[in-house]
Formats: C-alpha cells, sequence, structure tokens
C-alpha cells in the first residue's frame, strides 16, 4: 500500500463569536499513488456572528470537496462548527448512523469501504467539543477518515489529521494535514513518531559537518 501525507504551509483561519478555524492548505503533486499537498495559497479572513466558511480542496483540483462551517443556531442558542460535503462524494465516518458527530479513529486505523455514513460531521458546539464529537480530546490530534470520487469513477479513501481546542466562544479547529491514495486503495491513519527517533533525525540532520565539530568537541573534552 502506498499512502500520501500532505503537510501545510499556509494558515486559513475563520474566526467567529463562537470558534475560529484554521484551516493548513496545501498544494499538490502526484508521484505514482503518492499525493502530496503543501501551500494552496487560500486567503485568511474573519467573519462574525457565528457565520462563515472555508473551502477546503483535498485534492487541489475543481471544485472544493468541503465547506468547514460556523453557524448560528438561533432555535437552539447556539454556534456549531461542522464539516459539511459539497461535490465529489465526499462523505466522512461519524460516530453512528443516527449521529453526525464527528468521530476520532485513532493513529494506525484503517480508512477503507465501511461505515461512510455522513455528508456532515458536527466538531464543535459554540466553542466546546462537549458532545459534538467521539474520541477527540481538546488541544490532542486525532484522525478522520473520509472518501471522495473527484473522477466519478474511482472512490478514493483518506484521512485528515485534526486537532479541537476547546476555548469557550473561542475554540478552534486545525486541519494540520491529511493524506489520500489515488489509486482506491485502503489507507492507515499515520503513526505518531516517538520523541526519541524525532530527535534521532535531527541529529543524522547535522550533517557531516556537525558530526566532526561533535568528535572533535569529544577529543578535545
Amino acid at each position: 500500500m502506498k499512502s500520501s501525507n500532505a503537510t501545510s504551509a499556509t494558515k486559513t483561519v475563520l474566526g467567529t463569536g463562537a470558534a475560529s478555524i484554521t484551516a493548513l492548505i496545501g498544494t499538490s503533486s502526484l508521484d505514482g499513488a503518492i499525493v502530496t499537498n503543501t501551500d494552496l495559497g487560500l486567503p485568511g479572513f474573519t467573519v462574525g456572528n457565528g457565520s462563515g466558511s472555508a473551502a477546503w480542496n483535498i485534492d487541489n483540483s475543481g471544485a472544493a470537496e468541503v465547506n468547514v462551517a460556523s453557524i448560528s443556531v438561533t432555535a437552539i442558542g447556539l454556534y456549531l462548527v461542522y464539516f459539511q460535503g459539497l461535490t465529489n462524494g465526499f462523505s466522512e465516518r461519524v460516530a453512528t448512523a443516527y449521529t453526525n458527530r464527528a468521530l476520532n479513529l485513532g493513529a494506525n486505523a484503517e480508512v477503507n469501504s465501511g461505515d461512510f455514513n455522513a455528508v456532515s460531521a458536527l466538531l464543535m458546539s459554540s466553542g466546546s467539543l462537549g458532545a459534538s464529537v467521539s474520541g477527540f480530546n481538546s488541544g490532542e490530534s486525532g484522525y478522520l477518515g473520509f472518501q471522495f470520487n473527484p473522477s466519478g469513477s474511482l472512490v478514493l479513501y483518506g484521512w485528515a489529521e485534526v486537532i479541537l481546542t476547546d476555548g469557550g466562544n473561542s475554540g478552534t479547529v486545525e486541519i494540520v494535514q491529511w493524506a489520500y491514495e489515488d489509486t482506491g486503495a485502503n489507507i492507515q491513519t499515520p503513526i505518531p513518531e516517538p520523541a526519541t527517533v524525532a530527535t534521532g533525525l535531527g541529529a543524522l540532520a547535522l550533517g557531516a559537518a556537525g558530526l566532526r565539530r561533535w568528535r572533535k568537541s569529544r577529543q578535545v573534552a
């Protein structure tokens, strides 16, 4: 299985009386089945009164598949923040078939053809996670599973790393990165890198010159 990862360089902010949305979006390039996203250049903006949206174009082609929206529901006196599927058959996994609470699949979970039961998924209610989501902890990464069909004939499976943070009426939703398989194969959500591994990779990045300096200082000592 080949997987694709998206790292993001540009933030799109949707600020409301209820919540702000930071969507990290990227351009895409193709390398076989591997899709990467780096910078869509979507401009930042701010809106008020619990309304507004940020478009998320997963494959950076054609129309955006998802609307990240904040709305005011006066009948229940709440501001709601949610993902809304727009085009290309976008749907995502939610907690059950009868509720639209966004579901955290967790790390190393397989995203495949099962259990895509919502075009829209609730992320936050009046700036708070509360009962709006399933499996998310405030300020920590979670993984949403989704599918879409940009060609009209091949369903693609993917995941999005999302951080939801409580904040009263100013909670935040951040799309950190996302990935999808452009072959239609299943895909796994990532396994977070242990801190020791990241430290080791950082040491390798020093290169030969840094290694020589380290050896020299060891000899002097």
